[in-house]
């Protein structure tokens, strides 16, 4: 009855109290048609919330990838947590790529 209108945003989920969520919505491929990328701006440029090599700990981020996204927060912080959202994974699995793809959601609720 509601699939239509029922959506979520992966807006604040790196935060550092979230990895378990983290592991979850990955595993949960069934749920990507239902999320949205959200930026939660400007909460990615403040360097305590997201834990970087927590991430790495939970498995959900490659540790080469951590110096180039540190150096990428601190040019453009929307860049950087788009491209740390594109690069979690979970046993090989990272988000969907419509996750990513949000026009379609806002076109069709004009």
């Amino acid at each position: 009855r509601y699939r239509a209108n029922l959506f979520g945003d992966i807006s604040a989920i790196t935060q550092g109290n979230r990895m378990s969520v983290v592991a979850t919505l990955l595993e949960r491929r069934d749920w990507h048609e239902r999320l949205l990328n959200g930026s939660d701006y400007p909460l990615p440029g403040v360097v305590p919330l997201i834990p970087l090599q927590a991430l790495v700990d939970w498995k959900l981020l490659d540790a080469a990838a951590v110096d180039v996204l540190r150096r990428l927060r601190d040019i453009n912080v929307l860049l950087y947590d788009f491209v740390l959202k594109r690069g979690l994974q979970k046993d090989g699995q990272g988000f969907a790529k419509p996750v990513f793809e949000t026009a379609p959601f806002f076109i069709r609720s004009a």
